[in-house]
């Protein structure tokens, strides 16, 4: 069957630990002595799941199929980062804490996109915040050149966030850096796709820029009641305002 839709020889073979031996040493006698040729480039084997500390079975009760973990409401890309930040090669232990502490990640990457491209930032760019996303880089594709070792991947991702929020917020963040920081997000979504909501928000940015316009006049009319519902209603269609000296903040709230 692989031979007839993947060729002789192809590039990737995934599968559990406990199939090494006999079934894949014995897909590789088989196939090797047929064709002369090596079988497969790369194996994956990946170890057994466990869900809160217990090995996942029917048995145990603990058995949650994709669309039951859809039903409880963790979003699709919740679910995938979670499979996916443990390396192949370790035990992931999944628990609903888990998947909870994905949507709060996501939800941090996302927000930062937004103030990326909502923030006023002052002109010009900063050699420093390049040389760090150079390193971001560079440490991102070497965990993930080490046998996919998303674990360091995603470090390497999380951490030039933390510092360069850490920036923006002392207004130590230039808007010629933007693009900088753009090549990391970008870089982090081409393997693990979590920045785009399976479910688009209910707002746009303009219109909730509108809506705080709105609020913001409101509140010049002493029209505190209007005022509040404005906020009430841009939380209803998860949006979250922040007053600040500077201004109106607003973000998503987690997906």
């Amino acid at each position: 069957m692989s031979m007839r839709y993947l060729g002789e020889t192809f590039d990737i073979h995934t599968g559990g630990e406990d199939l090494v031996f006999p079934h894949h040493e014995n897909e590789i006698a088989q196939s090797e002595g047929a064709t002369g040729k090596p079988f497969v480039r790369f194996w994956l084997h990946s170890k057994h799941l466990l869900v809160d500390g217990q090995k996942m079975s029917k048995s145990a009760g603990n058995f949650y199929t994709l669309r039951d973990l859809l039903a409880k409401g963790y979003a699709p890309e919740a679910i995938r980062y979670v499979l996916a930040k443990v390396p192949h090669g370790k035990q992931l232990n999944f628990t609903f804490d888990e998947v909870q502490g994905a949507q709060t990640a996501i939800e941090r990457l996302r927000n930062f996109r937004l103030r990326l491209q909502t923030d006023k930032l002052s002109e010009g760019a900063d050699p420093e915040i390049t040389a760090l996303s150079v390193k971001a880089r560079q440490e991102f594709e070497a965990g993930m050149d080490d046998d996919l070792n998303t674990a360091i991947a995603t470090a390497a991702a999380f951490e030039f966030v933390r510092e360069i929020n850490s920036r923006m917020d002392a207004g130590r963040f230039l808007a010629g850096n933007v693009a900088d920081a753009d090549d990391v997000l970008n870089l982090f979504d081409a393997i693990f796709q979590v920045l785009e909501p399976s479910q688009k928000a209910a707002l746009g940015p303009q219109e909730v820029e509108a809506l705080i316009a709105e609020r913001l006049a409101a509140r010049k009319g002493r029209d505190f009641a209007r005022s509040d519902q404005i906020r009430d209603e841009l939380k209803e269609k998860g949006v979250i305002l922040e007053d600040t000296r500077e201004g109106t903040r607003w973000k998503y709230a987690g997906s």
